[in-house]
């Protein structure tokens, strides 16, 4: 009971920073939706404290601790290892942590409000960045990464789309087996996403199903191979985004205005 009352309230002292931070920069939109998840919060810390509430309270305690989106994005970057697009991560949240899904019209205003969040300096944390191309330096369309991975881990050379994907593969795998730590999502819903990622992966066709230890290898050993031409093209382009001003080389630089 301690530690769910402690996770809870840390996340209201969260929700209320961030309700400050956007009020300082007058985000009606974000103050909106935090103002929501406080209220929610809010509710499942009554529930733990035994208060009636409505919806039941006995239908609030059994709620995991609740997570902004943002939060759950960064959970599910992490669990991939590497950027993926908006709809990669609904997937790997929904089979790997369950509960409700990931709103696609959340994460599509989520870049925005983060890159607004990040100008404002007003609070310091891990941010939902998009990913950069190597060529240009700017945001690559509804891919994400997080703002705690080296500059070149968020940059996209022309082959480092099969290195996030094989990447994922060998993470995911080791998820599903057991060995990355422990997750909350349905074995069904896994192993039909696992199955999915191994129709892409040489070495894994045909009509029987591969198993978790079997992607995972499979996807090794072609990472091993691509992995460092696309590497050396990542860090080569990293030394040359790493003279952009903080926020181009965290949101990409603007796109040319057409004339």
């Amino acid at each position: 009971m301690k530690k769910a009352l402690d996770e809870v309230e840390g996340q209201m002292t969260r929700l209320r920073t961030e309700m400050r931070a956007a009020s300082e920069v007058s985000d009606t939109a974000l103050l909106i939706d935090l103002r929501s998840r406080l209220q929610s919060a809010q509710d499942h810390w009554f529930a733990l404290l035994g208060v009636p509430t409505d919806p039941p309270a006995s239908v609030m305690a059994e709620l995991r601790p609740l997570k902004s989106v943002r939060e759950r994005v960064l959970q599910t970057l992490t669990l991939i290892g590497a950027p993926a697009s908006q709809k990669t991560i609904r997937a790997v949240n929904e089979a790997f942590f369950g509960g409700a899904p990931l709103s696609s019209a959340r994460m599509a205003s989520l870049r925005r409000d983060e890159e607004r969040s990040f100008r404002s300096h007003r609070v310091v944390r891990t941010h939902v960045c998009p990913a950069l191309l190597t060529e240009s330096f700017r945001s690559a369309r509804s891919v994400l990464a997080s703002s705690a991975w080296p500059l070149s881990q968020r940059l996209l050379a022309p082959g480092t789309d099969q290195v996030n994907y094989l990447t994922m593969a060998v993470n995911l795998a080791d998820a599903a087996a057991g060995t990355a730590g422990e997750n909350h999502g349905d074995g069904n819903a896994i192993n039909a996403l696992l199955a999915s990622i191994a129709a892409n992966i040489p070495g894994l066709a045909g009509n029987k199903p591969a198993s978790a230890a079997r992607i995972r290898d499979a996807a090794q050993r072609e990472l091993d191979r691509l992995l460092p031409a696309d590497q050396a093209a990542r860090d080569q382009a990293a030394r040359t985004a790493a003279k952009l001003p903080s926020a181009e080389q965290m949101f990409g630089t603007p796109t040319p205005q057409s004339t």
